[in-house]
C-alpha cells in the first residue's frame, strides 16, 4: 500500500446531525471563496474520501475551518450533491470542536464570530462556572418570511435565501413515529419528486402538531433523504408558519429520532428566532487515501 494522503478530522454531532470538521488535509484554504466550486472540483477525491462510504455515509457533512480577517475564524462547507451550502448546525459544530480541543481561546464575554459565504454570524457560548466546560451554544436566525400559504402547504424562506415547503401530517400516516417510518419515507420521496417540477426549495417538512407550542417533524432534503436532526432551518420555518400573527413564544420541535430543538422569538425583532443547544464531539479520526483502493471514491447506499 502506498499512502498518498492522510486527512485528520474531528467529528461532532448537533442533535444527531453529523459534521466532519477537517483539521488537516490538502483542502485547507487560505480564505473563504465567494463560490465553493473549487472544493468540489479540485478536491473531489478528498471530499469523496471523507463523506462517502465506507468512511462516511449520506448523513455526514464536511466543514473546513480557515483563518479570517474579520471574525474569530471562517468556515467552508463541503457536501453531497444537491445539498445546501450553509448550515447553522455546522457553525455550532465547528465552534464546539475548536473550544473542546483547545484550538480557540475561551472568551470572557462568550461571543464568537464566524465568517461564511453568507456573511458573519455571532454565536454565544455559555460555560459551566465550576468546571469551565462548555454548557450551551446559542445562535439567532436572520429574518424568516412566510412566502405562500395554501390549503396544501406553506412556503417559508429563511435568511432571504433558503426555502422550505411545509406540510401538515396527512391522514394516510397515523403519526410521526419510527413505527411508520416506511410510510413516511414513501410520502417524502413522492413529495420531493413532485415539487421539484414546480417549486425551488431546500427541503420538504412534514409536521405533526402535538400541542400549541410543540411539534414533531421530519425534513426531507432534495434527494429525498431524511435530515438526521430536528433541523435548525426546519425549526425556524415551523416558528414562522405557526406564528400566525401572534407574539412569538417558545416552540419545541422534535425529530422522529427523539432529539429536539427549542426556539424562541428574538425580542424586538420581526420573525427572527434563537436556539440554544449542546453539540457533542464524538471523536478524532485519521483517514488514509490509497490510490490502489478499488473503492477510492466510495459509494452511497440509498
Amino acid at each position: 500500500m502506498k499512502i498518498n494522503k492522510m486527512l485528520t478530522t474531528i467529528d461532532t454531532h448537533v442533535c444527531g446531525e453529523i459534521f466532519r470538521i477537517i483539521t488537516y488535509s490538502p483542502m485547507q484554504l487560505t480564505q473563504i471563496k465567494p463560490e465553493e466550486n473549487a472544493l468540489t472540483q479540485q478536491f473531489s477525491k478528498g471530499k469523496a474520501l471523507l463523506l462517502n462510504e465506507p468512511r462516511g455515509h449520506r448523513g455526514v457533512n464536511g466543514c473546513i475551518v480557515t483563518p479570517s480577517n474579520k471574525a474569530d475564524y471562517a468556515v467552508s462547507f463541503i457536501h453531497h450533491e444537491n445539498e445546501r451550502h450553509f448550515s447553522y448546525s455546522g457553525l455550532l459544530a465547528t465552534l464546539t470542536a475548536l473550544l473542546e480541543s483547545g484550538n480557540i481561546q475561551v472568551k470572557e464575554d462568550g461571543i464568537y464570530h464566524i465568517e461564511t459565504i453568507k456573511g458573519t454570524y455571532p454565536i454565544h457560548a455559555r460555560f459551566n462556572n465550576s468546571s469551565q466546560g462548555l454548557e450551551l451554544l446559542q445562535i439567532e436566525s436572520n429574518v424568516c418570511k412566510l412566502i405562500e400559504e395554501s390549503e396544501n402547504y406553506s412556503l417559508v424562506e429563511i435568511d432571504y435565501s433558503r426555502r422550505y415547503v411545509l406540510f401538515q401530517l396527512p391522514k394516510i400516516i397515523p403519526e410521526i413515529d419510527m413505527a411508520f417510518l416506511s410510510d413516511i419515507l414513501k410520502w417524502g420521496k413522492q413529495a420531493v419528486k413532485r415539487l421539484k417540477e414546480t417549486v425551488h426549495f431546500e427541503g420538504v417538512i412534514l409536521a405533526e402538531r402535538i400541542a400549541d407550542n410543540e411539534v414533531k417533524s421530519v425534513t426531507f432534503e432534495r434527494d429525498g433523504a431524511i435530515l438526521r436532526s430536528p433541523g435548525m432551518d426546519t425549526t425556524f420555518a415551523l416558528c414562522t408558519a405557526l406564528e400566525n400573527g401572534r407574539e412569538p413564544t417558545e416552540l419545541v420541535n422534535r425529530s422522529i429520532f427523539g432529539s429536539e430543538f427549542r426556539a424562541k422569538g428574538v425580542e424586538g425583532s420581526e420573525r427572527r428566532y434563537s436556539i440554544q443547544t449542546r453539540p457533542f464531539v464524538t471523536g478524532e479520526h485519521q483517514f488514509i487515501y490509497d490510490q490502489e483502493d478499488p473503492l477510492e471514491e466510495g459509494f452511497l447506499l440509498k
